[in-house]
């Protein structure tokens, strides 16, 4: 497996004064992973838009983005794992469930890596000019049996929220359901006052995640809360809850 080597932090800086060509020739296509339990297979296409080859190395972590690639040990099998891509060309890349035991109660998240190696530019031989590989992380998320597309969207709805007393502009979040939510942002409307989450989140099943609002939330009076959710098509959807009764 291909593996970058550690570099000084001069160096680096030296480097950050170079120009730079960086663009990803190799993309791909979707921004996320359905991993059904009950599928024996699942496809991820790559194409290669540009007028240049590429060489692409592929692979799953569970989270660390740093982890030296032969430590990882995730539960999928993925080919081929380094390929070469011509130009105008597509490639699928096909995952496998190996059937390590993972929870049957909720969804799994691990990370897909496409790494875009361009080949060196015949037209920049001889420039200061630094090539970079691009790398490309996009979330799987696995699937037990049971667990539907709708019923990830409808998990919205069951999540409780509460202000939080050491930050006046936090809501914590309670994700009771067995999905990921991954929440692009949040919208507080109440007469005079709209509320704003300044970033996203993703909040794991049966776990909790803090969201920062633009301003201090104070008492929430007749509000009606929409969050705005990526589904599994990477979509925006957009959850709005009407509360029966105003939370401190």
């Amino acid at each position: 497996m291909l593996r970058l080597k550690r570099i000084s932090w001069r160096t680096f800086g030296l480097l950050l004064l170079l120009p730079v060509a960086a663009a990803a020739n190799v993309l791909v296509n979707g921004t996320r992973v359905i991993y059904p339990q009950n599928q024996r297979e699942v496809g991820v296409q790559l194409n290669n838009d540009s007028n240049l080859p590429s060489l692409v190395q592929a692979w799953i972590d569970k989270g660390d983005p740093e982890q030296d690639l032969s430590k990882i040990n995730a539960p999928f099998v993925l080919l081929p794992p380094i390929f070469r891509m011509e130009p105008h060309t597509g490639q699928t890349l096909r995952l496998t469930w190996t059937g390590e035991a993972l929870p049957t109660d909720r969804e799994s998240v691990f990370w897909l890596n496409v790494l875009d190696i361009p080949p060196k530019n015949a037209a920049l031989a001889g420039s200061n000019t630094l090539q970079m590989a691009i790398r490309t992380r996009i979330k799987i998320f696995f699937r037990p049996t049971g667990l539907t597309a709708e019923g990830a969207v409808s998990a919205a709805r069951q999540l409780h929220w509460q202000t939080v007393t050491t930050d006046p502009r936090a809501l914590r979040l309670d994700n009771p359901s067995p999905y990921f939510i991954n929440l692009s942002r949040m919208v507080i409307n109440m007469p005079g006052k709209t509320l704003t989450s300044l970033s996203g989140e993703m909040i794991p099943p049966l776990s909790s995640a803090t969201v920062r609002m633009d301003q201090p939330v104070g008492r929430l009076m007749n509000p009606t809360i929409s969050y705005h959710i990526i589904n599994d098509y990477g979509s925006e959807t957009t959850v709005d809850i009407k509360p029966t009764a105003d939370r401190k």
